[in-house]
């Protein structure tokens, strides 16, 4: 059965003009036209936008979206699966709330003793939960958000990682970030800013109006190499203990790794939150990465480095080089 913009508004809620901005942008097409113009819509683009609005809820941006149900292997039944799954932990964490504020209610009215632990039921994301339960797991270890850009409009998201081996060395275009040291021992180098890089290392990336536009290629592979190890010639690591913590600007190159025997954690914040939250849920799921053998062997290949180019790239970062090579982190 085909509907028009008018029907698909009036079922959905989605206003006519959002429709058609929706149409416009390629996020959602109709089906088809009819002989007068007229947009129609049929159950594949019905349900296309049910997936809009699902994303639209869990707190993500049109572009995000666009993104995501843009993807080869993207399945709707594993989407709705996922987006359950966040709602049923959203749902249980909205009852405990709506708990907390019955018991308060009753307190200040003298009917009932508060317990002072009863008043902060709800609030809170206990160890080893994720602030969504969506727990993931990258490298050798889970990253757990504590606190998600919807809590704070955007202004910031923390993250807990254990057993993290960090990432490659890579800057971010629009966010500051700071590590704080739990457990283990970690390396750091700090390095250039990306306009000094600019100068004399990769070419034909550019930073438009706050995204990376889309990029020909790296150099041969050869030459990424010879420039990568003069990085870590001219940028000694400095070592952070537990208690410790660090700071990496914006637009400045960084790269870490756990050095320590056992297993590290660490709590990890990016101010503004920036894209970070998806890209953690995208990492695991990306094609054609490199493995940490690879790396460490050398044997990852060109189309390997691009594919990890495009998922930073995607989330507002830029790949330097290779991880921090060190003790037992490999």
């Amino acid at each position: 059965m085909a509907y028009t913009v008018k029907q698909v508004a009036a079922m959905s809620g989605v206003s006519v003009r959002t429709l058609h901005f929706y149409h416009e942008t390629g996020l959602l097409k109709p089906a088809r036209f009819g002989a007068n113009g007229y947009r129609f819509y049929e159950e594949p683009q019905l349900l296309t936008l049910q997936q809009i609005l699902f994303y639209r809820e869990l707190g993500f941006e049109l572009k995000q979206i666009k993104q995501i149900l843009g993807r080869a292997d993207f399945e709707k039944v594993a989407a709705l699966q996922s987006h359950r799954k966040v709602l049923q932990k959203n749902l249980s964490r909205t009852r405990k709330l709506i708990e907390t504020i019955d018991k308060t209610i009753q307190h200040l009215k003298g009917n009932r003793k508060m317990k002072s632990k009863e008043m902060f039921v709800g609030f809170s994301v206990a160890a080893g939960d994720d602030r969504f339960g969506e727990q993931t797991k990258l490298g050798d270890g889970p990253i757990d958000c504590k606190v998600s850009a919807q809590d704070t409009d955007g202004a910031m998201c923390v993250f807990e990682s254990t057993g993290r081996s960090g990432w490659p060395r890579d800057l971010h275009y629009e966010q500051d970030e700071w590590i704080y040291v739990i457990d283990g021992e970690f390396d750091f180098q700090i390095g250039d800013s990306v306009e000094a890089i600019d100068k004399t290392a990769i070419q034909g990336e550019q930073h438009q109006a706050g995204r990376l536009a889309p990029t020909p290629s790296f150099p041969p592979l050869p030459e990424l190499q010879r420039r990568w190890k003069t990085w870590n010639e001219t940028h000694k690591p400095f070592r952070v203990r537990p208690g410790e913590s660090v700071f990496l600007p914006r637009k400045v190159a960084h790269v870490w790794a756990r050095v320590s025997e056992q297993p590290g954690k660490i709590i990890n914040v990016y101010q503004p939150a920036g894209q970070m939250e998806e890209f953690f849920r995208q990492a695991p799921k990306w094609k054609g990465l490199p493995s940490r053998e690879d790396v460490v062997n050398s044997t990852y290949t060109a189309e390997q480095i691009d594919a990890l180019r495009r998922l930073f790239s995607t989330h507002g970062m830029r790949v330097l080089g290779p991880p921090l090579i060190v003790g037992m982190n490999i």
